[in-house]
């Protein structure tokens, strides 16, 4: 089976796809930096940087399943404040779905996986966008999964919005236990900072945390954060650098590294060597988790 990613981004989906025995003939995303690394870890894959919302459809290679992971931004929980200071800028991003739309209108692939947040339902046109995929000929149904249940050391729940051509029976796999986010961490690398000489918000949820939990612990960013146990799969990996690991009286931010085994990233993953660390976490927090998106993709190749 062949397929295409649109919003390649870090390149999750495109693993996915190779983890499930799929081969991605062509990946494009408008965002060079996330060309760059799609093309530095998956050179056989045809490239091409560019807003979606203009490509010409008829250019691309025969291929059987559409992968697409069109911008969340605009839908998430998170994005609510701002897009009520400017919702035209969000309402751009929304718009970005309908290049699946577009795309499967001229090049009718038997099945697509389209991946977003849940609230990606709340969008005021989100009807209208299925009935277009729908009066085009494909069947959909909608899967909220929560990446912890597919090996992703990280509880996050992701809509998967799958169509195939003629009515299929979908099994997803029965869930597997919950991985611990702890065996990601190295204790040895990264610079560490004295907690007492941390901001003051800062130690409280240290301290907040290391009363409940002990030396060793996860804490993130937010006011009044009880802190995560090592036992346990991290929260959501967002594009903001908001997690800290706790060693005794010193922290420090999770390395890249790191976070991208959150994301189930491979070891062998690489970025370009002048991607800063904010690019390397932005486009992990907006990449689809691999080992999640390989159990929806070997669903669908079953079915299509």
């Amino acid at each position: 089976m062949k397929a295409i990613d649109l919003f390649a981004g870090w390149g999750g989906f495109t693993l996915a796809a190779e983890m499930a025995d799929v081969d991605v003939v062509w990946a494009a995303n408008h965002w060079p930096l996330a060309v760059e690394a799609h093309a530095l870890n998956h050179p056989k894959t045809e490239h091409v940087c560019q807003d979606l919302r203009q490509a010409n459809w008829a250019r691309l290679p025969r291929y059987d399943l559409m992968l697409a992971s069109p911008s969340c931004q605009g839908h998430s929980e998170a994005s609510q404040p701002k897009r009520a200071v400017d919702p035209r800028f969000h309402d751009a991003m929304r718009a970005t779905a309908w290049a699946v739309v577009d795309c499967a209108d001229v090049t009718t692939p038997k099945a697509l996986i389209v991946e977003n947040v849940p609230e990606f339902r709340e969008w005021r046109l989100y009807s209208k966008w299925r009935e277009c995929l729908e009066t085009i000929g494909y069947h959909l149904t909608e899967h909220v999964l929560t990446a912890s249940h597919h090996g992703v050391p990280q509880r996050r729940r992701r809509l998967f919005i799958i169509g195939t051509r003629r009515v299929a029976k979908l099994t997803l796999p029965t869930p597997t236990p919950e991985p611990a986010f702890g065996p990601c961490i190295n204790w040895n690398e990264g610079i560490w900072k004295p907690v007492a000489l941390a901001p003051h918000a800062v130690q409280e949820r240290i301290a907040r945390g290391r009363k409940r939990l002990g030396r060793r612990f996860i804490t993130q960013h937010v006011t009044g954060h009880p802190g995560i146990p090592l036992d346990e799969p991290i929260r959501t990996i967002t594009t903001k650098d908001q997690f800290a690991a706790v060693d005794g009286d010193h922290y420090r931010p999770l390395t890249v590294r790191e976070t991208a085994r959150g994301m189930s990233f491979p070891e062998n993953y690489t970025w370009p060597a002048h991607a800063s660390r904010r690019d390397m976490i932005t486009g992990l927090g907006n990449a689809v988790c691999p080992l999640q998106g390989r159990d929806v993709i070997e669903m669908v190749k079953e079915a299509a």
